[in-house]
This record gives C-alpha cells, sequence and structure tokens, in this order.
C-alpha cells in the first residue's frame, strides 16, 4: 500500500517538489543570516518549512482526500501547489550592537538543510528508476 502511494500518487512528486523549493528558499535565508552576521541591528531568520508541508499533506502525514467526481476520490494538491514560504524571526539573544546572528547555529542549520536537500533529490531519483524498471520488467 505504502509503495503505490510512493509510486503512483501524483501528490508525491509535487510534494518533493515543492520540497526543494522551501529548502533553496532556506539556504538563501540562512545564507543571508551568516552574510548579515556583522550588520548591526540585523535579525536572523528562519523558515519552518517542514511544519507548513505537514500541514499541507494533512497534518499527521496522511494525505487529506478530496471528491474530485462522485466515483473517484484523489489527494487534495492544491495545498501543495499554493505552498508559500513563511519566514520568521529568530529569538536568539542579540549582542551589543543589537544583531543575534549565532554563526555556530547557522552552519548548523546550513549543513542540515543541505543534507535534507540532497537525500529529497536522492528520493526523487530512487522513484524515477523504480518506475522505469517496472515499466521494463528489470530486476532493481
Amino acid at each position: 500500500m505504502l509503495i503505490d502511494k510512493l509510486l503512483f500518487s501524483n501528490t508525491v512528486p509535487k510534494a518533493m517538489k515543492k520540497t526543494l523549493d522551501l529548502l533553496s528558499t532556506r539556504q538563501n535565508l540562512i545564507s543571508s543570516n551568516i552574510g548579515n552576521l556583522d550588520t548591526p541591528g540585523f535579525k536572523a531568520s528562519d523558515l519552518d518549512f517542514q511544519g507548513q508541508l505537514r500541514e499541507a499533506l494533512g497534518g499527521k502525514g496522511q494525505l487529506s482526500i478530496e471528491a474530485t467526481n462522485k466515483k473517484h476520490f484523489g489527494p487534495k494538491t492544491s495545498s501543495i501547489s499554493n505552498l508559500t514560504p513563511a519566514p520568521f524571526e529568530e529569538e536568539d539573544a542579540a549582542k551589543s550592537n543589537g544583531n543575534n546572528v549565532n554563526v555556530d547555529k547557522e552552519m548548523a542549520k546550513l549543513a542540515e538543510n543541505q543534507i535534507v536537500y540532497n537525500a529529497t533529490i536522492q528520493l526523487m531519483m530512487k522513484r524515477a528508476s523504480t518506475i522505469r524498471a517496472a515499466i521494463s520488467e528489470q530486476a532493481q
């Protein structure tokens, strides 16, 4: 059942693409935080894309079902397509110049973001190769 959702659901590619978009936006935001390390009064920002994506997918990791026809049911993908990043200000303590960027924290977030981005790319590639193998009837 789970393999069917991963292989044939039209929501999975949209969710993965949106994840990559949000991760890219977060990467730029974190890079901006690091770039403004010494800017007086600068406040670090971040993006909670995982919470937003979880909410768009139905809250508990389950897809919300919407009737598209009285005989058909399918997952709602418009909530994923309409998902926009909502940056928020970090609540770290500010230095004497009013700047609250913590370079160690930002570098850790940068590394984590890169790992999640690479993992998502690998999932997309594995999904595509599994579908190709199923179509061509090759063993994996």
